[in-house]
């Protein structure tokens, strides 16, 4: 959670300005703040250069397409396959409706954008041929079918393990990012106090390292 009141691109906006004045001013304002030292200049313009390149949101992000469209394409091929699988199922399960249902094989085609739910309906889907495949051979469902699901349902649970886990790590380094921008805001807000007090009598040195009127800032 963000605990500064401007906008991301406002913050490095301002930060950028600070950023450019720091040097010729800091001898100046560094009585008035303690922690304004060396190494002050050293992490802010670290944290400056660091959240220079925002995380992508999803709907931007290449590789999460990439990911949905593998997803769907396999999808979609899952959804060519079930009308001939619902076939053979109830010719060789007549009377046996509740066998389908164990498996949230009623489901199946309500899954097709869901790639959780759609894994977990093919897993049932899975089960259920691993234990007829007897009974649906003998109703002459073609083998290469049911092996095609199988198959199909091992690469949806793969690559859907794989988009799970990049998003995993896409909201790690988003909140790594978050992290970074507060403690650059934190910094900052050491430069503004330090000048407000530093060049109250200067109204040109104080608006280059002061943040612009917005909202009451945070008290420490």
């Amino acid at each position: 959670m963000k605990n500064f009141p401007y906008s991301e691109n406002e913050l490095l906006e301002i930060a950028s300005d600070f950023k450019k004045n720091l040097k010729d001013h800091f001898d100046s304002i560094k009585e008035f703040c303690p922690g304004l030292t060396q190494e002050f200049i050293y992490k802010f313009k670290a944290l400056f250069y660091e959240v220079q390149s925002p995380p992508l949101e999803p709907d931007a992000d290449p590789v999460v397409k990439e990911f949905k469209l593998a997803l769907d394409d396999l999808s979609n091929q899952v959804n060519c396959l079930f009308p001939i699988f619902r076939f053979y199922m109830q010719k060789a399960f007549p009377y046996a409706s509740n066998l389908w249902e164990a498996y949230q094989y009623s489901e199946i085609e309500k899954a097709m954008r869901d790639y959780a739910l759609l894994r977990a309906c093919l897993e049932g889907s899975v089960k259920i041929i691993d234990d007829k495949r007897t009974e649906l051979r003998a109703a002459n469902c073609p083998n290469p079918t049911l092996n095609e699901i199988v198959d199909l349902s091992k690469q949806i649970s793969d690559k859907h393990q794989a988009y799970m886990e990049y998003l995993r790590i896409k909201d790690v380094k988003h909140m790594d990012y978050q992290n970074n921008l507060n403690e650059l805001f934190k910094l900052m807000k050491m430069v503004h106090d330090a000048a407000s007090k530093c060049f109250k009598n200067n109204p040109e040195y104080l608006k280059k390292l002061t943040f612009p009127a917005k909202q009451p800032l945070p008290q420490n």
